[in-house]
C-alpha cells in the first residue's frame, strides 16, 4: 500500500514537469510578412546590391519616339499572347549573364516579379497572378561588364549597374502599367540563359513597346508617369501631345 502511494505521488510531480516542459519547448510558427513589409525587405536587400555600383547609361533606341499606338482604346486591342496590365513590382533579382556563341557582349537584364492587379488588355488568365518579368538592364557579372559609347563598347572588370535610359528599371513597390508578350521560350531560354536563372516558361513574359508605353507609380508618387527617362527630358522641351494624352487617359482611368 505504502509502495503504491509513492509510486502515484511521483506519477504527480513527474507528469505535470513534462507538461511544463513540452510548453517551454514548444516554437512558434514564423508569421508570413504582409506585402508591404517583404516589398520593404526586398528592397532593402536590392538597395544593398546597387548602392556601391557604378551606374552605366545606355540609350540605344534614344530617337524612337514614335508610338504604334495612340490611345489607351488601341492600346487594349492587343494580339494573341500579349496582354496589358497594372501590376505592383514586388521585387527585382540579378540575373547572371554570360557570353553567347552568337555574339561578343552577354545580354544584361533582371528578374521582375510583378503581381498581375489589373489585366486591361488580353485573356483574363494572367488576373491577380504572380508573373516575372525579363527587364533590360540591371547587375552584370564581374567578367562580362561592357557599356556602349561614343568612341565603341568599353569593358569594366567589376559589376556594373546598366540602365536603359529608354526603359530604366522601376523601383520595388512601384504600380507599373505596360504591354507583354510570351517568351519564344526555345530560342529565348538558350540566348538568355532563362533556365539556368531559374525563370520558368509559363510564368514568363517580355515587355513590348517600353519606349514609350511603359508608365510607372513609383512609391508615394501621386500618378502614373512615362517611364522613359529620355522621352521626359524630350517633352520638357518640346512637348509630345500624343504620349502626354495617353499619360493623362492612364491617369484618369487607372489611377486608383
Amino acid at each position: 500500500m505504502k509502495k503504491s502511494l509513492l509510486l502515484i505521488m511521483l506519477l504527480a510531480i513527474i507528469f505535470p514537469l513534462s507538461a511544463c516542459s513540452s510548453k517551454r519547448t514548444k516554437v512558434s510558427e514564423p508569421q508570413k510578412l504582409s506585402e508591404s513589409q517583404q516589398i520593404a525587405v526586398n528592397s532593402k536587400k536590392w538597395d544593398q546590391q546597387t548602392k556601391d555600383l557604378a551606374v552605366v547609361h545606355n540609350s540605344q533606341y534614344s530617337d524612337d519616339y514614335a508610338g504604334s499606338v495612340h490611345s489607351v482604346a488601341d492600346f487594349k486591342k492587343v494580339n494573341s499572347e500579349t496582354w496589358v496590365i497594372k501590376a505592383k513590382v514586388l521585387n527585382l533579382g540579378k540575373v547572371i549573364n554570360k557570353k553567347h556563341s552568337a555574339s561578343e557582349l552577354p545580354p544584361v537584364f533582371t528578374r521582375g516579379e510583378v503581381k498581375v492587379d489589373q489585366v486591361i488588355g488580353g485573356s483574363n488568365k494572367l488576373n491577380k497572378k504572380i508573373i516575372n518579368l525579363v527587364f533590360w538592364g540591371g547587375i552584370t557579372s564581374k567578367d562580362n561588364s561592357f557599356s556602349f559609347t561614343d568612341k565603341g563598347i568599353k569593358k569594366f572588370d567589376h559589376p556594373v549597374l546598366v540602365q536603359d535610359d529608354n526603359a530604366p528599371l522601376p523601383k520595388i513597390g512601384s504600380e507599373i502599367i505596360l504591354a507583354i508578350q510570351s517568351v519564344d521560350w526555345p530560342y529565348y531560354s538558350s540566348y538568355e540563359h532563362l533556365d539556368e536563372n531559374s525563370f520558368k516558361e509559363d510564368t514568363t513574359f517580355q515587355p513590348v513597346m517600353t519606349n514609350i508605353h511603359f508608365w510607372v507609380k513609383e512609391p508615394g508618387a501621386k500618378e502614373f508617369v512615362l517611364n522613359n527617362s529620355l522621352i521626359k527630358n524630350k517633352q520638357d522641351a518640346s512637348p509630345i501631345i500624343i504620349e502626354k494624352s495617353m499619360t493623362d487617359e492612364i491617369n484618369q482611368e487607372y489611377n486608383n
